[in-house]
């Protein structure tokens, strides 16, 4: 799907309609690269690892038979009960193999496994699975009328390219690997012309895993910032990010929160996945807030989330602050393919005069951010 120009409703219909008329499920396309080799095999053990076997197994029926890693600590070992083998021997059965590189920065290893000789190299998008079976159900009209009506709010054209790209790669079914790479680029939450930084911001990071997101934060502003509020629910990264912080200048304008981020106030379940935790469902237990409570008296000036599908919940608890303050926004938007539209829409609705950008910040699926300015 070449770049239309927004306001182009009629046009755009067109070829979402078309497209959708000939959608292949994400799960079939995989499962069919799959099928072709007697064995599967997950190259990659670290940080994406455990999230994309969780999705596999949830919505696909194929046995991931073997993982692969260049650590050799690690060879021998099961993870997620799957025994983890080394390059060299999955070079000796690699014409039996349909290989799923499963690291975030897949190019060289992408590169260097076809240049092995490695016949059948893919990605997979862990979130394209869950897409998939969204899409199996619903209504076409509607989806296609709220997809118009995002592409309309976008402010410039690498915020159309961002969409249509996405678009084409969960409506299409694509596992084409330069389909995100197209269109990614740097400065991920603080991309420089959409967001300019004073020296009196006051920043809420939703999300904020060991703290990286605030130590970039720091650098940018060289330390010059009014007030660094951080949020995190799984109580292992908060005792990173605490450590973090703590060395960090200017750390006592710095507050961070075992907590996190709802539409509501109380406990709830999560689950942990390495640097990812998903809301809502697993064996951990946390607390978690409306901004709006916590932050009511708070001159926010930019908030960050990135919180594992809890975005638009999360959202809805902030609603005061965001109309009354109208704070600049960073919000992920990759975890369920709805928040593609209902973000944006929700904060349009929120603050009328909201400008809304898309931005790409990975060569993989991961890491779509909705940027709002006033």
């Amino acid at each position: 799907m070449s770049d239309l120009i927004p306001g182009n409703d009629r046009e755009l219909r067109e070829r979402l309609s078309r497209v959708l008329a000939n959608r292949r499920d994400y799960r079939q396309v995989v499962e069919e690269i799959a099928a072709k080799r007697r064995y599967v095999v997950f190259f990659g053990v670290g940080n994406i690892f455990h999230g994309i076997v969780q999705a596999w197994r949830r919505h696909l029926g194929r046995t991931i038979d073997y993982c692969c890693d260049g650590d050799s600590s690690k060879w021998g070992q099961e993870f997620c009960g799957i025994t983890c083998i080394s390059p060299g021997r999955l070079l000796e059965i690699k014409d039996d193999c349909a290989i799923f590189v499963t690291v975030g920065s897949f190019r060289p290893l992408y590169r260097s496994l076809i240049e092995s000789g490695c016949s059948s190299v893919n990605v997979v998008h862990r979130y394209d699975l869950a897409a998939a079976e969204f899409l199996a159900d619903q209504d076409q009209q509607e989806l296609v009328t709220n997809l118009c009506r995002t592409y309309d709010l976008l402010a410039d054209r690498q915020s159309a390219r961002v969409f249509l790209a996405i678009v084409d790669r969960v409506l299409e079914g694509r596992n084409d690997p330069e389909t995100m790479a197209r269109v990614c680029s740097g400065d991920e939450y603080f991309p420089e012309d959409i967001i300019r930084l004073s020296d009196h911001e006051c920043f809420v990071d939703a999300g904020a895993f060991d703290g990286d997101t605030v130590r970039d934060f720091v650098a940018r502003t060289q330390a010059r910032f009014d007030k660094i509020f951080a949020f995190e629910l799984d109580n292992r990264n908060f005792q990173r990010l605490q450590e973090h912080t703590g060395k960090l200048p200017n750390h006592r304008r710095i507050e961070v929160f075992n907590l996190g981020i709802w539409d509501s106030t109380g406990d709830i379940s999560y689950s942990f996945e390495s640097s990812q935790s998903t809301v809502g469902r697993g064996e951990g237990r946390g607390r978690v807030v409306r901004l709006d409570d916590v932050l009511e008296n708070e001159q926010v000036s930019l908030i960050k989330m990135d919180i594992e599908g809890a975005e638009l919940r999360a959202l809805r608890g902030t609603g005061t602050i965001i109309r009354t303050r109208k704070p600049r926004l960073a919000i992920c938007v990759y975890h369920d393919f709805r928040h593609l539209w209902e973000v944006p829409l929700l904060l349009r609705e929120l603050v009328p005069e909201y400008k809304i950008y898309l931005r790409h910040h990975t060569e993989l699926a991961y890491e779509t951010v909705c940027y709002a300015v006033a």
